[in-house]
């Protein structure tokens, strides 16, 4: 099933053909992996990510695997789509399934990326609006959202703090440096 929110659209800058800038309208969608087609699938699977993002998340296909075996009431893997075609994944977890990082009902948000030929266009930001609506219709149980990233990953940083993610603990030390834990409070669903 494709969840999106029709009045959550990402606006993007064009430029016409005069030469003015214009923005346009793209709505992104999320979509459970279980019911990609195949196509979609291996997209996801096939996403580029550079050396950099796989450094600090992992690899696309370590992600899938996390979701395969897990109960889909505490693990959604989830496409993130634009007209149809997947450009990024994102791993959320709950329940017995919550990183010891995690505040206690919260839901965690967990190795998000977006194609590197799609990064620059706002997908990414557009992308968290639509994962916290998301967990609010379908985990109303959780009232935050929470990702721990790396320090050293100021893109990741910048784009979470702009999304309104605030830091709930202090800064510890990870796999390659310093891991800052951030949380959002989730609106009540409607």
């Amino acid at each position: 099933m494709i969840w999106q929110r029709t009045h959550e659209t990402q606006q993007q800058l064009c430029t016409a053909a005069n030469g003015t800038r214009q923005m346009t309208n793209t709505t992104l969608q999320l979509q459970r992996l279980q019911s990609l087609t195949g196509e979609q699938r291996e997209r996801v699977l096939t996403l580029h990510i550079s050396p950099e993002q796989i450094e600090f998340a992992g690899t696309t296909a370590q992600a899938v695997s996390v979701c395969e075996g897990a109960s889909p009431d505490e693990v959604a893997g989830l496409a993130i789509l634009e007209s149809e075609t997947p450009i990024g994944f994102v791993l959320l977890s709950r329940g017995a399934r919550l990183p010891d990082w995690a505040p206690a009902g919260s839901a965690a948000l967990r190795a998000m990326r977006i194609d590197s030929r799609e990064q620059g266009k706002g997908h990414g930001r557009s992308a968290l609006v639509q994962v916290a609506a998301w967990v609010s219709e379908h985990w109303v149980s959780c009232s935050t959202l929470a990702l721990c990233v790396d320090d050293q990953n100021l893109a990741a940083r910048r784009a979470y703090e702009a999304a309104g993610f605030t830091e709930y603990s202090e800064p510890r030390a990870g796999r390659i440096g310093l891991v800052r834990y951030l949380a959002k409070p989730l609106a009540a669903s409607l």
